[in-house]
């Protein structure tokens, strides 16, 4: 069985154009951890697309679960996802919502979009899994607005504490939430670096639409490098990546894409 096209570009094309079609508003979110996700699925994470459910697979949550739409579009080009769900994406009735629900069928880990509740999720699974001797990854991709949630900064302390070495924590750092700048709410980007970079020898600040960076980067993580302490990627992103007018705008993180020139300006990037 040959690989998936994973290519960021053609993932987020597809993205792109499941929102129009869908008329469903959180697309800058979804476009910023595409390379993020392209990576992850097609060069680490352990996985089989016949058995979503299997004890071996590694698993991914989610957290920033409004920004699902390019991790469903990988989702459907792995197998996990059927054509159908994607095609009914955001209808009235269908089970594939806006933010995640659970559903180890379609490899879907943990309901998500309220946050804070994704990386304490994790840590309990990176937990669990540590109890029962599997050496299982586990990898959860926070929004860096989502930092501010102080769940978060409990579920560091207990990671820390309890060695969770096989815990990948990757921040999506397009410097927005909702309507307004992570900066103008809570800590700045360099600063909320420099506090989780203190929790982990094992950190990467880097550009998160650089692939070969973020391969870099995940590698030591899941070659077992990174004993004793879990790890942590900074991945500095462009919220809306790939539609030149919604780039880092506040005005669209949440705004239902209508005009055709959404569609257009992503063929010309």
């Amino acid at each position: 069985m040959s690989m998936p096209n994973l290519n960021a570009e053609h993932i987020r094309k597809h993205t792109i154009a499941l929102s129009c079609k869908s008329k469903a508003g959180h697309l800058a979110p979804s476009l910023s951890c595409v390379e993020v996700l392209s990576v992850l699925f097609r060069d680490f994470l352990t996985y089989d697309a016949t058995d979503p459910r299997s004890e071996s697979r590694d698993r991914l949550i989610f957290s920033k679960g409004h920004g699902a739409y390019a991790y469903y579009v990988i989702l459907n080009r792995l197998g996990f996802l059927p054509d159908y769900e994607l095609e009914h994406f955001y209808a009235e009735g269908a089970s594939i919502k806006g933010c995640l629900t659970r559903n180890p069928d379609y490899m879907i880990e943990a309901s998500t979009g309220s946050l804070g509740h994704g990386l304490p999720i994790a840590v309990g699974i990176a937990k669990a899994l540590k109890l029962r001797g599997m050496n299982n990854k586990v990898v959860c991709i926070v929004g860096d607005g989502e930092m501010q949630e102080g769940s978060n900064f409990e579920a560091l302390g207990l990671a820390y504490r309890m060695k969770l070495d096989n815990l990948l924590i990757i921040i999506d750092a397009n410097g927005l939430q909702a309507m307004n700048r992570v900066e103008d709410v809570g800590l700045d980007n360099p600063r909320l670096s420099k506090v989780l970079s203190s929790y982990t020898d094992f950190f990467h600040d880097l550009d998160g639409h650089d692939e070969a960076a973020l391969h870099e980067a995940f590698s030591p993580f899941f070659s077992g490098q990174s004993r004793g302490m879990f790890s942590v990627v900074f991945a500095n992103t462009i919220k809306g990546k790939g539609i030149g007018f919604i780039e880092n705008s506040v005005n669209h993180h949440f705004r239902c894409p209508t005009e055709d020139g959404y569609v257009l300006e992503a063929d010309d990037e």
